[in-house]
């Protein structure tokens, strides 16, 4: 009997334990490649895409079962502008995917050719799929990176979790693609993570929608008025109990772009209180985003002209977060930069849109406030900002490229960074420099940014 409550006693103290002790083991390395990309989204692919063409060998690492990122897996569906004037900024490996959807037909007509460009998010899969396999990158798909290796200041191998099992891959330089700055906070580099209380940006479920009268639609929206007034609608339809409200959420962005005909995409909603670092965070996003799809869908066909037949076909596998970690990096991008039109030595992109810092609560003062900054804090229209290969680089890791949303800045000059376009072009320049760093032996900090420049603009870029 006594040794019956002395097992009771041990078992529930194992139960309060907050954690284990996981048993050492030896991991299979699965290869050392120059260039290991981690993340498959817009930079990863650019990334892994810019290194390959400089001859390096590159293994590219995806969580879900594509590449794409949020363009695919996350049903975004448009770019953001590639510029605001006539003519890209946002050249290079981007505009030649843009380029290659067009002849696919596989993209919707912008008037300027380079503003909102609709977005059929399994052409873009498909030209993917077909540009990695076509430079020959080894691609692990449904492979999550789960840690590093660190000795010093240099990443020595990345841990990868999948079918196989745990797995280690050594490279001479990595890349962090993962949109989260996850390799760069494994690796113990110093970060910033959304507002000065912590608060981010309301998350994105969207979704696609078939059977639609577009035209009707859009009319019947575009006499709603601007965003807030949209916004205004929806909460009017909440309290006269049309339209289910949920707590921490709210319906927006409800003008969505036409992916194919009858198909309307929409970059639907915010979610509020949306960690996207926080897998309990992660998992609500994707409930509560489901279920407001559906509750939004069944209202408008019942009180929205043109979506009296629609249906719901999908939402996405992937929640849009906005906002996370942004590194600490060797230069720190801020608001002042992008407003004063700054351009650096060391530019590796040239970019023009304007802040887009989407609101943290349903407080229609903030949802006010979104609207009004991005009306108001932007440049003329043909002038830029630059974007340094500076903060590209994480403090503290020789051997780490940061890509995509994650650079160092402050929240609003990563809120006006953050687009599709933008990413593949940070993400073009960290595959570049990583393959000349690691082809010359010297960290990516020690590569010469001149040498770096004339390297992007021979492969389109304008820097």
């Amino acid at each position: 009997m006594k040794q019956n409550q002395s097992h009771v006693r041990a078992t529930r103290r194992q139960r309060a334990e907050s954690s284990i002790l996981e048993p050492s083991r030896r991991v299979p390395v699965i290869g050392h490649y120059d260039v290991v990309v981690l993340g498959g989204g817009p930079a990863g692919v650019a990334a892994a895409l810019a290194a390959a063409r400089q001859k390096a060998k590159v293994l590219l690492v995806e969580q879900t079962g594509c590449l794409g990122g949020m363009g695919t897996a996350g049903l975004v569906p448009a770019f953001g502008p590639f510029s605001r004037t006539k003519e890209p900024f946002i050249r290079g490996i981007a505009l030649e995917i843009r380029n290659r959807l067009q002849a696919l037909g596989a993209v919707g007509k912008d008037p300027s050719g380079f503003g909102w460009i609709p977005i059929h998010a399994e052409g873009l899969k498909r030209v993917c799929d077909e540009l990695v396999t076509g430079a020959r990158i080894t691609v692990l798909y449904l492979t999550l990176f789960s840690e590093v290796i660190r000795r010093g200041g240099k990443i020595e191998a990345a841990i990868l979790q999948n079918k196989g099992g745990r797995q280690a891959v050594r490279a001479d330089v990595f890349i962090d693609a993962t949109g989260d700055a996850d390799v760069a906070a494994r690796a113990g580099a110093p970060f910033d993570k959304g507002d000065a209380r912590g608060r981010m940006q309301g998350a994105s479920l969207c979704m696609l929608v078939a059977n639609v009268d577009i035209p009707r639609y859009w009319s019947f929206v575009d006499r709603l008025g601007d965003a807030t007034q949209v916004a205004k609608w929806c909460r009017q339809k909440e309290a006269a109990k049309l339209l289910p409200r949920f707590r921490q959420a709210e319906y927006r962005g409800i003008h969505g772009q036409s992916v194919a005909p009858g198909i309307l995409g929409f970059n639907f909603g915010h979610l509020y209180g949306i960690d996207g670092t926080e897998p309990r965070d992660i998992s609500r996003a994707m409930i509560v985003g489901r279920q407001m799809a559906n509750a939004f869908v069944e209202f408008a066909r019942k009180h929205m002209p043109g979506m009296e037949r629609g249906q719901l076909v999908t939402t996405a596998s992937l929640p849009g977060i906005r906002e996370t970690r942004r590194i600490r990096g060797r230069f720190h991008l801020t608001l002042e930069h992008c407003m004063t039109g700054t351009h650096f030595p060391d530019d590796i992109v040239w970019y023009d849109y304007p802040v887009d810092v989407h609101n943290t609560s349903r407080n229609a003062k903030s949802f006010g406030k979104f609207v009004r900054d991005f009306d108001t804090l932007t440049l003329p229209k043909g002038s830029s900002y630059g974007i340094p290969y500076r903060c590209l680089l994480p403090l503290g890791l020789d051997n780490l490229l940061v890509a995509g949303r994650a650079l160092s800045a402050d929240r609003f000059a990563q809120g006006s960074a953050r687009p599709m376009p933008a990413c593949y072009a940070i993400g073009q320049a960290c595959g570049t420099a990583a393959a000349l760093a690691a082809r010359l032996g010297i960290s990516p900090v020690k590569l010469d940014v001149h040498v770096l420049r004339r390297a992007l603009r021979r492969a389109g870029a304008l820097v």
